[in-house]
């Protein structure tokens, strides 16, 4: 089977295919506007007679049927047709040079590429098992979700098998007045409840030039120097959240810097006493802005957020106040098969975007703006083709503010190792021990030992 299958399939067209003109070959007509396509020739399946052919097309001006001299690409078994939409800039969080990263949308070259007239759509994704082993008390069994730790009450363990993380997405790219517009919709099985696997919208979002609009990772964060674990909750500190937005990304310097600005949905989490109720509210989207380099030995980030929050009590007026971040991360390959990533997070009213809160209730009619600051370091590397290996440990620790419930969260630790075999292509499987410790603002704590075994299939 080839590396690539292009599949051309509409029922009612093969057949007519068939039955009227059985030796006319389909053809593609080259992209509108002044974006060719690649020189590379494509490939194309057809199934005739339930077998999959592969027809092969060669560059013609004219053929038998009588075509009026126009230029049509052929289609070969050879070839690829990611060159052929390839996007304006770089997309975060793809790099090629790791193996196993499960932040990277998947490469629009091979694999299952449907192809129409100047439009071509990339069926990706993997299925991920995982087996998990809590010797500890967490109140999250799919995820190692730190700020879960009980901090009283007895100790218990745990068993959990499930593949919710397995995705599936949905790349499409056209050609448009010398643009390539992108539509690309990802979901996993996170949705429902903990013990459901409903799916779940991870990306939907259209991006033509430097506009994106949609739902995708936040501006405010960088995939790119995302943990690789095999934990699907990550590093405590690390900004992790996919929302809302719309985006205009700028070059800068020939490619070594860009700059980004982008209006997001503004999401609000409240910590408050059982007694105490009351409302998160959002008047303004968040504003969010980062610069960012990129060179071979790595790349730099810096993001900063702008937000305003809201808090109303039952029955009494919102209370408002103002938030800010800032985010820097880099990762860089301090050898060739070594890389060394690493987080600093900090402000006020952020602790939304990774999953702590934003707001605090510290009193019946009265709430604060948390503060808040995280770190993460951690190194990737690769042993030989077939084995990689990968270190993270994070902080978070949020302010501890008067007036506060005793049993909400102060601080939380995370360290996750793992080593990650690459068996045959496109197959992995790999073990991974988790340690967390989460600590109350009355000073109680509790902490966590979790061993997970996980085995992946990625489609091509």
């Amino acid at each position: 089977m080839t590396s690539t299958v292009l599949c051309a399939l509409a029922c009612c067209a093969v057949t007519r295919a068939d039955e009227a003109e059985p030796s006319r070959p389909w053809r593609l007509p080259p992209p509108k506007g002044n974006v060719p396509f690649d020189e590379h020739q494509l490939t194309l399946n057809m199934k005739v007679d339930n077998r999959l052919t592969p027809v092969q097309y060669t560059d013609t001006e004219s053929d038998s049927e009588g075509d009026t001299g126009s230029d049509f690409l052929d289609l070969s078994l050879a070839a690829d047709v990611g060159q052929s939409f390839q996007l304006e800039g770089n997309e975060q969080g793809v790099d090629a040079r790791l193996d196993n990263n499960f932040t990277a949308f998947p490469e629009f070259t091979g694999g299952i590429v449907v192809v129409g007239d100047d439009i071509a759509m990339k069926i990706g994704g993997y299925i991920k098992a995982d087996l998990i082993k809590d010797f500890d008390a967490i109140g999250s069994t799919d995820s190692f979700d730190t700020t879960t730790i009980p901090t009283s009450g007895p100790n218990y363990k745990n068993a959990r098998f499930h593949a919710r993380q397995s995705r599936l997405s949905f790349d499409t790219r056209w050609h448009t007045e010398g643009h390539t517009v992108r539509a690309f919709v990802e979901g996993d099985f996170f949705g429902g409840t903990p013990t459901s696997s409903d799916f779940r919208l991870r990306h939907a979002y259209g991006h033509i030039g430097r506009f994106t609009a949609g739902q995708t990772w936040t501006t405010f964060t960088d995939p790119a120097a995302v943990p690789q674990t095999l934990d699907f909750e990550g590093a405590v500190s690390n900004v992790n959240r996919r929302q809302g937005l719309i985006r205009w990304d700028q070059p800068v310097w020939d490619d070594f810097l860009s700059l980004a600005v982008a209006l997001e949905d503004p999401q609000i989490n409240v910590e408050a006493p059982s007694l105490v109720m009351g409302q998160g509210r959002t008047e303004f989207p968040d504003f969010i802005t980062r610069a960012r380099v990129e060179r071979d030995w790595g790349e730099l980030q810096a993001a900063y957020v702008l937000r305003r929050l809201g808090y109303q009590p039952n029955g009494d007026p919102v209370i408002t106040g103002t938030g800010w971040g800032l985010n820097f991360t880099g990762s860089v390959f301090v050898m060739e098969d070594t890389k060394a990533y690493y987080q600093i997070t900090f402000g006020k009213g952020i602790g939304s975007y990774r999953g702590s809160p934003d707001v605090v209730a510290t009193g019946p009619d009265s709430a604060a703006i948390a503060g808040s600051f995280g770190w993460m370091v951690g190194v990737h590397h690769q042993w030989s083709d077939a084995w990689t290996s990968n270190v993270t440990f994070s902080k978070l620790h949020m302010e501890d503010l008067p007036g506060q419930d005793p049993d909400n969260l102060l601080s939380t630790t995370y360290l996750a190792v793992n080593l990650i075999a690459n068996p045959y292509e496109r197959v992995f499987c790999g073990i991974e021990y988790l340690y967390g410790v989460r600590e109350d603002a009355s000073g109680a704590e509790g902490d966590a030992n979790r061993l997970q075994m996980s085995f992946g299939f990625f489609l091509p």
